[in-house]
């Protein structure tokens, strides 16, 4: 589920102390074409731990990837049908969330934009660095739109028989949320549950305190760390600007593309952080945050209540901002 729709660059990661206390265990895996880890209190249930884990992640993959032929998105994407038609409650859940947040963004989070994607050449490993017409761009445009999507009675409605959904930026949060409450439900009240720098924490880290998470610095020169959070029973996740694009006549081509306009971003904020309490939110929020845009994101997190931080490219420098409800979080 790794990106070919407005790739979710996750720059956070868990910083764990240098020697690992006995009473937790570590397990890792792979999966949407990134890693997971989960760091939880041991309860001696490590092996059919990891075997409930790897199984559901292994069922979310078959519902909503598109890189799997016969999954049950990829066979949705590919029936031409508008009638309504069937999915299973999971992938529903997540469309819904999805057509939530694009109502709540006036659109600037889209699930059906991968053909734009697909036109800029940003769903290839490299792009040819061609730059669409106009007349190309607005007539996708036409095509699109989260609008279109109709869900009602467990079945969903195409309002175009083109139209395809991607779940990339909002997948791999959901992916988080069900192994965290997999590992709940198996008894643990102290864990941290990542899949590809998406993160969600309950209780305390081996040291009894708050887990301490590194939000990654925009610069491209090095991976460093910019601030250090201390959280506990929350989610939390990163979308990045700065390393994917292309550059042709002088101008830089950002990877992301506002689903209201058709055209890669060029504003300069370079990375959001969003706190959730469910990181499915947390994922796809950051995401209609880098297009949004500096003003109106801090705009929304106030609105909303929402813990943000971002990075604003100013010259060489960035800056650092966040919302009132973020402040909490910084770790001294």
């Amino acid at each position: 589920m790794t990106s070919r729709i407005l790739t979710v660059l996750t720059f956070i990661f868990f910083l764990s102390a240098c020697e690992q206390a006995p009473e937790y265990i570590h397990l890792q895996g792979y999966t949407m074409g990134t890693t997971y880890n989960v760091k939880a209190e041991d309860r001696g249930d490590a092996e059919a731990l990891q075997k409930r884990i790897d199984e559901r992640l292994k069922e979310i993959n078959q519902l909503m990837s598109t890189y799997i032929d016969d999954s049950e998105l990829s066979l949705f994407n590919h029936n031409q049908s508008l009638d309504c038609l069937p999915l299973s409650k999971d992938t529903l859940t997540v469309i819904q969330a999805a057509v939530d947040i694009s109502e709540s963004t006036q659109g600037k989070f889209d699930v059906t934009l991968a053909p734009l994607i697909e036109l800029w050449g940003f769903d290839k490993k490299e792009t040819n660095n061609a730059i669409p017409s106009q007349q190309e761009i607005t007539a996708l445009l036409a095509k699109i739109g989260f609008s279109k999507i109709a869900i009602e009675n467990g079945c969903i409605k195409k309002g175009d028989e083109q139209l395809s959904i991607n779940l990339s930026a909002i997948a791999k949060g959901y992916g988080v949320d069900e192994i965290a409450r997999i590992v709940a439900e198996s008894g643990h009240k102290n864990f941290l549950v990542e899949i590809g720098g998406e993160i969600v924490v309950k209780g305390v880290n081996p040291k009894g305190k708050a887990w301490t998470v590194a939000i990654e610095s925009a610069s491209t020169a090095d991976r460093s760390i910019q601030r250090l959070l201390s959280l506990k029973d929350i989610s939390v996740a990163t979308s990045g600007d700065y390393r994917n694009y292309f550059e042709k006549d002088g101008k830089r081509y950002s990877h992301t593309i506002d689903p209201t306009t058709g055209y890669p971003i060029e504003h300069n904020l370079a990375s959001v952080t969003v706190l959730h309490k469910q990181n499915m939110m947390a994922d796809a929020i950051a995401t209609a945050m880098m297009v949004m845009g500096p003003k109106a994101s801090l705009e929304y997190a106030e609105k909303h209540q929402l813990p943000v931080f971002i990075l604003v490219k100013n010259g060489e420098q960035f800056e650092e901002k966040y919302s009132s409800a973020f402040e909490p979080y910084l770790k001294d």
